[in-house]
């Protein structure tokens, strides 16, 4: 038993699992053969003295009358079953009258009814002249005398058939005994290996922690038991690592600045003692450390840390301009990692709730793939938005998760690609309503052996893509999940060294058909287009068959060119030529010299470029063309097109004077706040500070600002509670929500408040400013215009165009919202100019939207671009 006690885990699971079964199958065994013998002794007597009985009822008149003839056939038909070795029937005197063999016979007189002798068994029974039973004659019957015996019949049994079905029941017993062992044998050695093996691979992991190596960490099991323990070690040798480490760093720090002075020592002292309780308490709270640091995390933060150290180090503008653009990616590289380990986290979890909203297909994949398009073009690749006609004017869902499978798959595949084309193409099927998208490249492809486990979590080809690309290995699984949760499904086609295509399917309902330009009679733009002929010149083959389809399906002439010769070389006549610049080939004098070839050969077309994001718009000033920034959408394409004046020239946003605003900032962070009043103070605004949402309050209340940036999180009160006191105060306010990660209560309550613009961290300085120049924050100046009528009129024009451009834009779209806006400052800000008729048709656009009537908003768009039209002739 002590050596049982001592023996290893798997020995005892053996032990504790052989014994018992063996026991229990050998008494059980012994137990079933007893019985079967038992039942095959018991079944063969009872069979010998029924035949035995049998025989004597039948075997009666033939030893009455002493006649073996008679008896000889019943003697036969018994000698045919294989245990009977003799039949005999004998008289009163024990007298053989006939039997079948010539053996020694052991019987006695009389014989027992049942009797083993020398391997053989006899079964006798008397033979009884039966009375014959006369009612008329009862004295004849009352003399008869039925127990008188005649004679005898004795069935003579072989022993050996008994004695073989014995063998063979304990020889079957046998070998149920022996394969019930070896089956609880195996069961128990395999169960036994899969418990002993990870308990002996956790033991030596915790013997070398002990000894100090705790780089170690121990592997995955097939056991969840086993994986959280061996997760709450890995954990336990991460926490004391980092804390070791830590604390070393804090020590060499320490250590360094006593050479500087007494005042330095005691303050480096003070700093060592607070590593050691940092560190103390570390090692207190390490159950609780589930911070899971990799290769991912510590590769950019090297990276930062480094660079960082040698800006303060002294280098030159170049080297400096250089190294914070690494820092700059390297961080977005963070940021990205951190939000996939959230969305990841919030997915398994089921902490993810899906949203319900309208939105507009083409542009939600539009600046999808907007912003991807610099990181392509960097690399020279193109990027292509095709399918976009098919697509209904909104659909019901989920914008921000659908916009994040897209990015996540475009990201991936520019990753992944380095030469060729990235193109995403969109289809809908009305009648089942089910949106397709399709992702493909010609990137480096995938394996046929990865494609199988390519969605699960921190997953990635081999080492070495993590190495060379990066990534955390969740992009494919949050794109998997979220498809999944959205009741969808994704698949994937690859050729390695060709590329690869995901195809995703994601049930939406919309209740409008697919867009079509002729469906609006009102449509102003239509009343040209017969005129209007179209020369495309793009080298790429995808994208060129792209904008084919595209006029063709909205009845333009149309015809395609790949080489810019050729187009030169075209002898017919274009009203618009539509000049494509690779992306591969970002050459501004180049561009240059081909817009000026087309003009001298095509004087009266007006020439539209599709440029890449790597190209420098300063560097063509020169060149007098519509520009748009490819990816391009369908409705900038034909915008453009049939409405040049609204690409002519970019946002500048000194047009909305936001130097003259007034921010408040409500920010606890003291970083957060510091930058933001720095990026505010670069546009020339002026701005105030708060740290907690009371403050906020009192500030407001004292002096009201045009804007409000407002921290959702703050200590005491938090930013939703303060703007809800604000905006019962001041309905007017205009309040900027801040965030660092929004969840969907706090959506629902900022909806509730009638606060849609939110900004999530760390702050993009473009969103920034693009958001705080869509705000109506031109009100305090137009209270009190200049009284230069020029002035007015130029201030009015202007303001009127951008109103009209924004208009049409939210009609595309179907954005009701936005045009109600629209309606709104258009109505103010004509009855501020007094222009009733601007003002009338404003009113008009607003009730149109109310009732949300497509054909009324188009004509009061109409009406109002008639007035605008008309006011330039004067």
């Amino acid at each position: 038993m002590k050596a049982i006690l001592k023996s290893d885990i798997r020995q005892r699971v053996l032990f504790l699992s052989l014994i018992p079964m063996l026991a229990i199958t050998c008494i059980l065994g012994f137990f079933f053969t007893y019985t079967q013998l038992q039942n095959a002794r018991s079944g063969m007597i009872e069979k010998g003295q029924e035949l035995s009985e049998l025989l004597a009822a039948a075997a009666e008149f033939g030893i009455l009358s002493n006649n073996p003839a008679e008896l000889q056939p019943l003697s036969q038909q018994l000698m045919q079953n294989p245990l009977v070795v003799d039949v005999l029937f004998m008289d009163q005197e024990m007298h053989i009258i006939h039997r079948e063999d010539q053996f020694e016979l052991a019987l006695s007189f009389p014989p027992d009814a049942v009797a083993l002798a020398e391997k053989h068994w006899y079964f006798s029974h008397p033979v009884s002249l039966a009375p014959i039973r006369t009612a008329n004659v009862p004295e004849l019957f009352a003399e008869q005398n039925p127990s008188e015996v005649m004679g005898w019949v004795t069935l003579v049994f072989s022993d050996d058939p008994i004695q073989q079905q014995q063998l063979l029941i304990i020889r079957n017993s046998l070998i149920i005994i022996f394969s019930g062992f070896l089956l609880t044998f195996s069961i128990s050695s395999f169960f036994g290996r899969k418990i002993s093996q990870p308990v002996k691979q956790l033991s030596s992991i915790i013997t070398q922690l002990r000894r100090g190596n705790l780089g170690v960490r121990a592997s995955q099991s097939q056991t969840e038991e086993f994986n959280q323990l061996a997760e709450g070690i890995n954990e336990l040798a991460k926490s004391l690592e980092q804390s070791n480490r830590h604390m070393e760093t804090r020590i060499t720090q320490a250590t360094q600045a006593l050479s500087v002075s007494l005042q330095e020592l005691e303050r480096k002292n003070l700093q060592l003692m607070r590593a050691h309780e940092k560190a103390d308490s570390a090692n207190r709270a390490k159950d609780a450390f589930l911070a899971r640091m990799s290769h991912e995390l510590r590769t950019p933060l090297t990276s930062v840390i480094g660079f960082t150290r040698m800006i303060q180090e002294g280098s030159s503008e170049q080297e400096r301009s250089h190294y914070l653009n690494i820092i700059d990616h390297t961080s977005q590289m963070l940021l990205t990692l951190i939000d996939d380990l959230l969305d990841f986290t919030r997915l398994e979890s089921d902490a993810l709730e899906l949203e319900n909203i309208e939105f507009h297909p083409e542009q939600l994949f539009h600046q999808a793939l907007e912003m991807q398009a610099p990181a392509a073009h960097t690399k020279g690749l193109e990027l292509i938005f095709s399918g976009a006609c098919n697509l209904p004017v909104h659909f019901s869902g989920d914008p921000t998760r659908i916009r994040q499978i897209i990015t996540n798959l475009i990201g991936n595949a520019i990753k992944f690609t380095e030469t060729g084309y990235i193109q995403l193409h969109t289809d809908y099927q009305q009648s089942n309503q089910l949106l397709t998208l399709c992702i493909s490249d010609t990137g480096i492809g995938i394996s046929p052996e990865y494609q199988s486990k390519m969605f699960e979590s921190f997953t990635q080809a081999d080492n070495s893509i993590s190495r060379k690309y990066g990534g955390s290995g969740l992009g494919l699984a949050i794109v998997y999940r979220l498809v999944k949760l959205m009741n969808g499904d994704i698949q994937v086609e690859s050729e390695l060294g060709k590329g690869t295509r995901f195809t995703l399917e994601i049930p939406l309902k919309s209740d409008n058909e697919p867009v079509s330009l002729g469906l609006i009679d009102d449509f102003s733009i239509k009343t040209t287009r017969s005129d209007f002929s179209v020369l495309v010149i793009e080298k790429n083959s995808p994208s060129r068959r792209n904008l084919l389809q595209l006029f063709e399906y909205y009845g333009y002439r149309c015809k395609v060119t790949e080489r810019h010769e050729d187009a030169l070389a075209n002898e017919d006549n274009f009203s618009h030529i539509l000049l494509s610049h690779p992306a591969s080939e970002p050459d501004a004098e180049l561009l240059q010299r081909q817009t000026e070839s087309l003009r001298q050969r095509f004087p009266g077309a007006k020439l539209l470029l599709l440029l890449p994001a790597t190209i420098r718009r300063d560097s063509l000033q020169s060149i007098k063309a519509q520009m748009l920034t490819k990816p391009v959408s369908p409705t900038q394409i034909l915008t453009a097109l049939e409405n040049p004046r609204q690409y002519e020239h970019g946002r500048d946003y000194a047009n909305y004077q936001l130097q003259e605003l007034e921010i408040l900032i409500a920010e606890d962070n003291d970083y957060n706040r510091l930058l933001i009043k720095r990026i505010l103070k670069q546009a020339g605004i002026q701005s105030r500070e708060v740290t907690t949402g009371e403050q906020a309050i009192q500030a407001v209340n004292s002096k009201m600002p045009d804007i409000v940036l407002m921290d959702i999180n703050m200590p005491d009160m938090d930013g939703i509670e303060a703007s809800r006191q604000i905006l019962a105060q001041h309905p007017d306010t205009h309040i900027i929500a801040l965030t660092a990660n929004i969840s969907s209560r706090e959506q629902q309550l900022l909806n509730q408040l009638g606060i849609n613009k939110i900004l999530i961290k760390p702050l993009n300085i473009e969103k920034l400013y693009a958001l705080l120049s869509t705000l109506d924050v031109k009100k305090a100046n137009m209270q009190n215009p200049p009284a230069d009528p020029l002035w007015q009129k130029q201030e009015f024009e202007h303001e009127i165009n951008r109103q009209l451009n924004e208009i049409q834009s939210h009609i595309y779209a179907k954005d009701y919202a936005s045009i109600g806006r629209n309606a709104h400052q258009l109505h103010g800000f004509a009855g501020l100019f007094e222009h009733p008729e601007i003002e009338m048709i404003a009113h008009q656009l607003g009730k149109a939207v109310i009732s949300k009537d497509i054909r009324k908003i188009w004509n009061a768009y109409n009406q109002l671009a008639r007035v605008v039209q008309g006011m330039k002739r004067l």
